[in-house]
C-alpha cells in the first residue's frame, strides 16, 4: 500500500501500483484484522496501555483484533445508506405530495397553454394578413410618398431656383441700398451743411447787422463829434480871423500911432525946439504929449491884449489842430480794426467751412466704414452658423468613420475591438485614394474588397476568424502582407497582377472611359499588397456606355453611378437613397476639413477686418467729436 503526495498538497493511495480509494485501503486492513488504529508493531507501553484501560476500550481492540470492526464498519454504513435512503424517500413523498397538488394547476396551465398556442397561431395568421395588407398600405404609401419627395424635389428645384434668383435680386437691392444710403448720407451731409450755412449766414447776417449798427453808432457819434470839431472850428477860425483882423488893425494902429508917435516925436522935437523958442506953447504940448502918451499907452495895452488873444487862437487852433489829429488817428484805428473783423471773419469763415468738409468727409467715412461693419459683422454671423453646422457634420462623419459604421459587422468587430489581439493594420480602404467624382465607381467595383483588414502574418488572420467567430458576427476578409521598409519604394507587383493592373491602360479605351487604375492611388506600407489584390476595371460616364464598352473588354465596367457589367448580360446596381459608402464619407471628410480650414481663415481674415474697421469707426467718430468741437469754437469767433 503506498500514498503519493504532491507538492500542491493533493494526494493518491496506490495498492500493488494501482490506484484506489482510502475506503479501499480501510477495507482491506479491516479484513486483515488491523484497523485504522491497529499496527503491526505496538510500540512501547501500549501493552500496559491496553491493560489499564477501559474494557470498552479494551473491546474495540479484541473487535479490531477479532475481524468484527470490519463488518460493525459496514453495517453502521449500511445504516446511514438506509438512513439517507428514508430521507429520501420522506423528501420524495412530500415532492410528490407538492407534485400532486401543482398537477391540476399545471392541467389547468397546459390547457390554457394549448389555447394560447392556438390562439397565437390565429393571431400569426391574422398577423399575417394584417401584415399583407399594411406592406399593401405602406407599398402605395411609399409609392406616394416617392411621388410627393420627387414634387417636393421639383418643388425644392424651382424654390431653389427662385431662391437664387431672389437672392440675386436681393444683392441687387443691397447694392441699390447701400447706393440709395450713401446718396441719402450725402444729402443729409450736403442739407446739414446747407443748414448750418443757412445758420451762419443768418448769424453772420445779425452779426453783420448788430456790427453795422455798432459802426453806425460809433459813425454817428464820430460824425456828430466831426460836426461838433467843425461846428467849434467854424466859431474858431472866425474868431481867429477876428482876431487876427483885430491883430492887424492893431498893427495898423500901432503903425499908425508909431507914425503918429514919430510924427509927434518929431513935432515933440519941434516943439521942443519951439518951447526953447515958446515956452507959452509949453503947456499945449505938455498936454498933447501926455494925451500922446496916453494914445501910446492904450496902443501899446491893445497891442499886448491884441497879442494874448492871438495867443490864445493859436493855442486854440493847436488843440483843435490835435484833436483832429485825434480823430484821423482813432478813424484809421477803427478803419484798421474794421479790416481786421473783417479778414479774421472770413478767415474765420474759411475755416468754418474746411471743418465742415473735413467733418462731411469723415462722416461719410464714418457711415461707409458702418456699412462695411454691418456686412461683414452679418457675414461672419453668417460664417459662423455654416461653419458650426459643418464642424457638427464632420463630427458626425468622423465619429462614423472612427466606429466603421459603413464596415459589415465582422470588419468593424475586428478593427475596432481587436487590435491587439489580431494585430490588424486597418482596412485596405484607408490605405486607398481615389479621385473626385469616382468614389461610387470604385466601391462598386471594388465591394467588399475595400473592408479586407489587413495584418502582417496569416496567425493573425486565424485570430480574427476566431474573434469573428466568437462574436458570431458573419464573414470577414484578410490581406497578409508585409510592410515595406520606411523609406524604401514599395515592392512591384507580380507579372500577372502588373498586366491586370495595367491592362486598362494596355488596351485602347473607348471615348470617355477611363481606367480603374489611372484613377485610384494606393499609399502606405501594404501598397504592393493591395495593388496586387486590386484587379482593374474601366469606368464609364454613362450606363450606356457601360453597355457598349462591356462587350469590348473582359473587365468590369463600372458606371459613375455605380452601375457594375461583368459581361454585357450581367449587370448590377442600385442602393439605399442617400447611403454613402466608405470613399464617399472619406472624400466628404476631407472636403469638409478644407471648407473648415478656409472658413477659419476667411473668419480671421473677417475679424481682422472688423477690427480695422472699428479702429476706423473710433477714429472716425473722435475726429468728427473734435471737428465739431472746433466748428462750434469757430462759430463762436464767427
Amino acid at each position: 500500500m503506498t500514498r503519493r503526495l504532491y507538492r500542491s498538497g493533493e494526494s493518491e493511495y496506490l495498492i500493488d501500483g494501482q490506484t484506489c480509494r482510502l475506503k479501499d485501503i480501510h477495507d482491506l486492513l479491516m479484513d486483515t484484522g488491523l484497523g485504522a488504529k491497529a499496527y503491526a508493531i505496538i510500540e512501547q507501553g501500549k501493552i500496559g496501555m491496553i491493560l489499564s484501560s477501559r474494557p470498552t476500550d479494551r473491546r474495540q481492540l479484541i473487535e479490531e483484533a477479532a475481524g468484527v470492526t470490519k463488518y460493525r464498519a459496514r453495517r453502521r454504513a449500511a445504516e446511514l445508506k438506509l438512513e439517507a435512503a428514508q430521507q429520501n424517500l420522506t423528501r420524495i413523498d412530500d415532492i410528490v405530495f407538492e407534485v400532486d397538488k401543482q398537477r391540476v394547476a399545471l392541467k389547468r396551465q397546459a390547457a390554457r397553454a394549448r389555447r394560447y398556442q392556438r390562439l397565437r397561431d390565429e393571431l400569426r395568421r391574422w398577423e399575417k394578413v394584417l401584415f399583407a395588407r399594411k406592406y399593401r398600405q405602406l407599398a402605395a404609401t411609399i409609392e406616394s410618398a416617392r411621388a410627393r419627395l420627387l414634387e417636393a424635389r421639383e418643388r425644392e428645384s424651382a424654390a431653389a431656383a427662385r431662391v437664387s434668383h431672389v437672392e440675386a435680386d436681393l444683392g441687387r437691392l443691397r447694392i441699390e441700398l447701400a447706393g440709395a444710403e450713401s446718396i441719402a448720407t450725402r444729402t443729409r451731409e450736403d442739407a446739414h451743411a446747407l443748414e448750418l450755412g443757412i445758420n451762419r449766414e443768418q448769424q453772420q447776417i445779425a452779426f453783420d447787422r448788430e456790427q453795422l449798427q455798432a459802426f453806425d453808432g460809433r459813425t454817428a457819434s464820430i460824425e456828430a463829434e466831426l460836426l461838433a470839431l467843425e461846428a467849434r472850428r467854424e466859431p474858431a477860425q472866425a474868431a481867429l480871423a477876428a482876431r487876427r483882423e483885430a491883430a492887424a488893425d492893431a498893427n495898423a494902429e500901432r503903425d499908425r500911432a508909431a507914425a503918429t508917435l514919430a510924427s509927434e516925436s518929431l513935432a515933440y522935437e519941434s516943439a521942443h525946439r519951439g518951447i526953447e523958442g515958446l515956452e507959452a506953447d509949453v503947456e499945449a504940448a505938455r498936454s498933447e504929449v501926455f494925451s500922446a502918451i496916453n494914445s501910446a499907452t492904450a496902443l501899446r495895452h491893445a497891442l499886448e491884449h491884441a497879442a494874448a488873444a492871438r495867443e490864445r487862437v493859436a493855442e486854440t487852433l493847436a488843440k483843435l489842430d490835435v484833436e483832429e489829429d485825434d480823430v484821423r488817428v482813432e478813424f484809421d484805428r477803427v478803419k484798421a480794426d474794421g479790416a481786421a473783423a473783417a479778414a479774421g471773419l472770413k478767415h474765420a469763415q474759411d475755416q468754418v467751412e474746411a471743418t465742415r468738409i473735413a467733418r462731411a468727409a469723415r462722416e461719410s467715412e464714418l457711415a461707409s466704414a458702418r456699412i462695411e461693419h454691418e456686412w461683414r459683422s452679418r457675414s461672419v454671423r453668417a460664417l459662423e452658423h455654416e461653419l458650426a453646422g459643418r464642424e457638427a457634420r464632420l463630427k458626425s462623419l468622423e465619429e462614423l468613420e472612427a466606429a466603421r459604421a459603413a464596415y459589415g459587422d465582422a470588419p468593424r468587430t475586428v478593427l475596432a475591438q481587436a487590435n491587439g489581439k489580431v494585430d490588424q493594420r486597418g482596412a485596405i480602404a484607408d490605405y486607398v485614394e481615389v479621385g473626385d467624382g469616382y468614389e461610387r465607381a470604385v466601391e462598386a467595383c471594388l465591394g467588399d474588397l475595400l473592408q479586407y483588414v489587413i495584418v502582417e502574418r496569416p496567425e493573425s488572420a486565424v485570430s480574427g476568424f476566431e474573434v469573428v467567430r466568437d462574436a458570431d458576427a458573419g464573414r470577414c476578409g484578410f490581406l497578409i502582407g508585409s510592410p515595406a521598409p520606411v523609406g524604401a519604394e514599395p515592392a512591384p507587383p507580380d507579372s500577372s497582377a502588373r498586366d491586370s493592373w495595367r491592362a486598362g491602360q494596355a488596351r485602347p479605351l473607348p471615348d470617355g472611359v477611363v481606367a480603374l487604375s489611372s484613377i485610384v492611388r494606393v499609399n502606405g506600407p501594404f501598397a504592393g499588397a493591395i495593388r496586387e489584390a486590386i484587379d482593374d476595371a474601366w469606368i464609364a460616364p454613362t450606363y450606356d456606355a457601360a453597355a457598349g464598352s462591356s462587350g469590348l473588354t473582359s473587365l468590369p465596367v463600372v458606371t459613375i453611378d455605380g452601375h457594375v457589367f461583368r459581361c454585357p448580360r450581367l449587370v448590377a446596381g442600385g442602393g439605399r437613397v442617400g447611403a454613402r459608402g466608405i470613399l464617399e464619407t472619406r472624400r466628404e471628410i476631407k472636403e469638409l476639413r478644407e471648407l473648415i480650414t478656409a472658413d477659419h481663415e476667411t473668419l480671421r481674415r473677417l475679424g481682422d477686418e472688423t477690427a480695422a474697421l472699428d479702429g476706423i469707426i473710433a477714429r472716425a467718430i473722435a475726429a468728427i467729436a473734435a471737428l465739431n468741437a472746433e466748428h462750434h469754437e469757430h462759430e463762436k469767433v464767427i
